[in-house]
């Protein structure tokens, strides 16, 4: 059984939430407002019965944007929050917890039907691909959790989402926050309903001990950008890290100028390439 939790929580995957057209879900705007609290009380039902089943402890890691996005006040006081940390990404976690459960991820860039869907920076970013593959947040932080033998055994998002952690990460148990319909629309569930969802499946999950799934590497990450100019500046960027990337040949364009191929040989690298 897995005593030392770590949640992970987004926003966009949460119950009650589909944003707006043209817009990711910002600070300060009425959609935000109803997602922070509606994650707040998603994660309370995770916190709860994972002490009841035997935790020694449950932290949160809120990284939605720049992170704070949940009112302390609104968490169970047994939740420990890490505020901004430090270091590459997950980095911190290394040595301290047994498994990642993650809360109100969202589906990647791309998918047809998925509420809010984007991968790491909406505004910029077209798709990755690891090895010819998609992938998504989940697939990124499942990855590197792994890497630093820290196994992910739970989710909770919407069913598109669902699909694509069981994807990412063989034997994830998932709960399905909302029916997703469209970017901006879909089917909310009953929140009692959910909670007991939430607390009965997270409790079995983490006591399924499975072993962490690493990435092999070397691998080939691919980074594609919806402007060019965008493209061009990470290849630089890319480049000044010692890394040899390159614009993949293509038929007809010769280079494809928006996508950027790197490969990676550890998950340093991988993490850099995000």
């Amino acid at each position: 059984m897995y005593k030392r939790i770590l949640l992970l929580c987004d926003l966009e995957g949460v119950n009650l939430v589909v944003g707006e057209p043209y817009q990711g879900l910002a600070s300060g705007t009425e959609q935000w407002e109803i997602a922070r609290r509606q994650a707040a009380g998603e994660l309370n039902a995770a916190a709860d019965a994972l002490l009841e089943a035997g935790a020694e402890s449950v932290s949160l890691w809120d990284n939605h944007g720049g992170g704070e996005n949940i009112e302390p006040a609104d968490l169970d006081p047994r939740i420990r929050t890490i505020v901004k940390p430090q270091g590459p990404r997950l980095s911190f976690a290394a040595g301290q917890f047994d498994c990642l459960c993650f809360f109100g991820y969202h589906a990647m860039e791309g998918t047809l039907g998925g509420v809010l869907a984007h991968t790491m920076n909406s505004k910029a970013v077209q798709f990755y691909k690891l090895d010819g593959r998609y992938i998504g947040e989940v697939d990124m932080d499942a990855a590197i959790g792994a890497a630093y033998g820290i196994p992910s055994c739970f989710f909770a998002g919407g069913d598109i989402a669902c699909a694509q952690a069981r994807r990412a990460v063989n034997g994830i148990t998932t709960v399905v926050t909302k029916t997703e319909l469209s970017r901006n629309k879909a089917v909310f569930r009953d929140n009692g309903e959910l909670f007991r969802d939430i607390r009965l499946k997270i409790a079995e999950a983490i006591r399924q001990e499975q072993a962490p799934q690493p990435l092999r590497f070397p691998c080939v990450m691919e980074k594609s950008f919806k402007r060019v100019e965008d493209a061009a500046a990470y290849l630089e960027r890319q480049r000044g890290r010692g890394f040899e990337p390159e614009y993949p040949q293509d038929d007809i364009l010769g280079r494809d100028a928006h996508t950027v191929r790197t490969t990676v040989n550890d998950i340093g690298e991988f993490t850099a390439c995000i």
